[in-house]
Parts: C-alpha cells; structure tokens; sequence
C-alpha cells in the first residue's frame, strides 16, 4: 500500500483551505449562489456531452470542471463532470464543493470487474475501498481500506430498487496505476471479495469523512480483471444507456436524504 513521505501530515494544518481557494473564485467570477446539497461526480463523459440535452440545468461558472444544477431538484442536486479522472482530480474538486456546503457525494463511473461473476453492465453500490492510492493518506492515518457512507450507499440501492435495476454492494479497490494492474493482484482481492477496481472511491472516501459529509460510488462494470487475461467491455451502446438510469437513481439519492 501507499504511505505519505510525511508521516502524520494528515494531522497537521494544511497550507491552502479549499475556503480560500473559494474565496478566490468568488473574485475571478464564481456566482453567489447557494450550493447545491448533494453532487454527482459523473465520470462518464458519455452523459455529461448531452446533459443539457436531456435536463432542465442551471449551468454553474467558475469551479473546477462542469456543473449543472438540476432544476427538478429544485437545484438541491448537482452533476459535476469534466475534472479529469484519478483521486487528485476528484478530490480537489470535492474540496471545494464541500468548502462551498454540499454534504453529499457520488461517484459515477465506469469500473472493472474483479469478482468473478460480474459481467459486464453489473451495477455495484460502492461504500469501502482498498487505499492503494496515494490521495487518502494525505486525509487520514494510513490503513488498508476505508468507509464510505453507509446511508448514503443505503439510498443509493433503494433509488436502484425502485427503478427495478439489480446491482450488488460491495468493496472496490482504488489505485492511481491502471496500466500497472497485475493478475496477482486481482486474484488476491478477487478471494477477498472485492467487486471491482477504480481510481477514485477512496481518496473520495477519505476526504468526505474528514470533512464530516457523506460520500459513495455507484459503479458500472465495463472491463474485466476476473480471468486469466483483461477483456474490453462487449458492448458500449448498452452500459451509456444502462448510465442514464444509474445517473437518475443517483440524482434521486443523493436528493432524497435531505
């Protein structure tokens, strides 16, 4: 697993708050506006071409990445994309979000298959991650996984439910090196029972419970690691039209624990 240079950085004062980072935004043009209590970090750049296509939106300037606000929320939900992929990314953009006022957090992504038995377009609710990466050590002490939010994963699978779709809840494993996966590696956590594999959930996780805020992923599967060898997800047509229900289930969620 990864350790910070610095150990115990996670308990000292960091240099630069993400409320004054805010703070700066607000001067170069960020609106005034009131945050939105709950967000969708959509990862999938399938859906966030034609979100406005498809949504009533008010469209927010000057945070990282794209954010829209959800008029049939009443603009309490949000649906941020375009902030890059990996745990850095995200995570900076959550720190602001979370400096701003929102308390809930998903990730919505594509992700690889480890256990065995789920195929491609499995849906898994995501609320614990294996830390191998190195953004959560930045957030708290070092140790093998962490927990999302189990309520938030709980609304999560009842926001799936009641649209009918099946998904599982399970573990990811989180790690910044996606070229660098080995069989040795998936097979060790394939026999822990860990559901799939993704670069974000657990520096997300981190963060979130520093902050005291909720956070959870909902996962598509697409690749797979479960074999002797990788295999490319069969079908792209069918997981984006399996995505548009996913980000439906999650802009409910993540509304509905107000």
């Amino acid at each position: 697993m990864s350790y910070p240079i610095f150990p115990g950085k996670h308990a000292l004062r960091p240099l630069l708050s993400a409320e004054r980072m805010l703070e700066f935004r607000r001067s170069q043009g960020l609106a005034q506006s009131d945050a939105p209590t709950g967000v969708v970090i959509c990862l999938y750049t399938g859906l966030m071409r034609r979100i406005g296509w498809r949504y009533r939106t008010k469209r927010v300037r000057g945070l990282r990445g794209d954010l829209h606000l959800m008029e049939r929320t009443s603009r309490r939900v949000g649906v941020l994309g375009g902030v890059g992929i990996g745990a850095p990314a995200i995570v900076n953009a959550a720190e602001e979000l979370l400096a701003w006022g929102t308390k809930r957090l998903v990730i919505l992504s594509l992700a690889g298959g480890v256990r065995a038995g789920l195929a491609a377009g499995s849906v898994v609710v995501c609320d614990r991650a294996i830390r191998d990466e190195g953004t959560s050590y930045h957030y708290l002490p070092p140790s093998r996984d962490v927990r999302g939010s189990a309520a938030l994963a709980q609304a999560l699978s009842a926001s799936l439910v009641a649209r009918g779709l099946e998904h599982v809840t399970g573990a990811t494993w989180s790690t910044d090196a996606p070229y660098r996966e080995t069989k040795e590696e998936a097979e060790q956590f394939a026999s822990e029972g860990i559901a799939t594999v993704d670069m974000e959930s657990a520096g997300l996780f981190a963060a979130a419970q520093v902050r005291g805020a909720d956070a959870a992923s909902l996962l598509l599967v697409g690749d797979s690691l479960a074999g002797p060898d990788w295999k490319a997800p069969p079908d792209m047509r069918a997981l984006h039209a399996k995505m548009k229900l996913l980000l439906d289930a999650a802009i409910e969620a993540v509304d509905a624990r107000e």
